[in-house]
């Protein structure tokens, strides 16, 4: 789905000045991606909808589906398949500006888990045995991955690879949890193209990502037709080595891109002048929480994503906190007092305080979490 490859894939760095559109138009004209979309076209445009307050911005949203009806797109689709556990899509999107965005553009909002899907059988060790890519990736002309610059617990950073992840059946995103995530993620990738990743970084997110992260004002927006190359430049944007990522390091071995920033041509601003270190989410979770061991091997992004948040809101309402360790996903329990949160722990079960659900509410998580004051 990906087209015709550019001559060299060049990433874009534009300083963004309060116009999202003039932001959009310049990194995607300096990246190559003016010819990607012409009269009569359908176009996809799928942002990042995952976790609190960091996700894509709506301004970006709208820049983008403006971009491409400017170009002559007949059609512009805005929407993504969220985080394992979501009930309520509609209310969802209307809380983070789709709608919003749509309304002002004339794009029509899709919510991906609900469209059909292609399915694949890709014989891969690092893969489900079957797995569902959205038919709209493949039905649409163009297809602009809009991800937004931040820390995620699982993987150190989520950017442009790990935003397809949004793009798969709900089922096969949990069993990316119970498999080597990074490295089912590098896979996706080499299944499946986006002809352009546009990343919001205006407003980016470190720290506790992606559901309690804390905004970072670095005020750009990033292009390329090659999501390794623009992720790798992303991280170091952030202050993180892209061999650090693994996710990044595995697309780099085993051939699916480049991550040397030394190898890799940008274009607009200096990465270096921009560069800044992110707080890393352990470091912002152990400075809050110095003498709290959180074990999450293989936890999926629901039981993640409502932990974080029910942890966040403990912390405002200033309850301390009554346990001493958190057991997510597949982790061993360190002790006999950790509490284990969502049905993966099961096992664990007998003997144990548990919050039981798949994935459980963030009140009965918090519930469990604190002391009542």
């Amino acid at each position: 789905m990906s087209g015709k490859e550019p001559e060299m894939s060049v990433v874009a760095v534009i300083k963004h000045k309060d116009d999202h559109l003039a932001s959009v138009t310049a990194a995607l004209a300096a990246c190559g991606a003016e010819d990607l979309v012409s009269k009569g076209m359908r176009a996809l445009v799928k942002p990042n909808l995952h976790g609190g307050d960091g996700t894509t911005s709506p301004e970006m949203m709208e820049a983008a589906c403006r971009w491409a009806f400017e170009r002559g797109a007949a059609e512009v689709l805005l929407g993504d398949g969220p985080f394992w556990g979501m009930k309520d899509h509609d209310g969802y999107f209307r809380r983070k500006g789709v709608f919003q965005a749509a309304e002002h553009t004339g794009a029509r909002v899709v919510v991906l888990d609900h469209e059909p899907f292609r399915l694949f059988r890709p014989c891969s060790p690092h893969l489900p045995q079957e797995i569902g890519i959205t038919e709209l990736a493949f039905a649409c002309d163009m297809v602009i991955n809009l991800p937004l610059m931040k820390t995620h617990f699982n993987t150190l950073v989520t950017l442009g690879m790990k935003n397809l992840k949004g793009c798969i059946r709900p089922q096969d995103k949990r069993a990316f949890h119970e498999m080597e995530l990074n490295r089912a993620l590098v896979e996706l990738n080499r299944l499946f193209k986006p002809h352009v990743t546009l990343m919001d970084a205006v407003t980016a997110f470190e720290g506790r990502g992606p559901s309690a992260a804390t905004p970072v004002d670095l005020g750009l927006a990033l292009a390329s037709r090659d999501v390794v190359r623009l992720d790798a430049v992303a991280c170091f944007l952030m202050g993180i080595e892209p061999g650090e990522v693994r996710m990044l390091k595995l697309a780099a071995e085993t051939g699916l891109g480049e991550i040397r920033m030394g190898r890799i041509q940008t274009v607009g601003e200096s990465p270096q002048a921009h560069q800044r270190r992110f707080e890393r989410p352990f470091d912002a979770l152990r400075k809050r929480h110095p003498t709290l061991q959180v074990l999450n091997d293989g936890s999926c992004s629901g039981c993640d994503m409502n932990f974080f948040s029910a942890l966040q809101q403990c912390e405002k309402a200033q309850k301390p906190l009554r346990v001493s360790a958190v057991v997510l996903g597949r982790a061993t329990p360190p002790s006999s007092d950790a509490l284990l949160i969502g049905h993966c722990t099961r096992p664990h079960w007998p003997g144990r305080q548990h919050v039981p659900g798949c994935p459980p509410r963030e009140a009965e998580i918090a519930k469990s979490l604190a002391s009542e004051s």
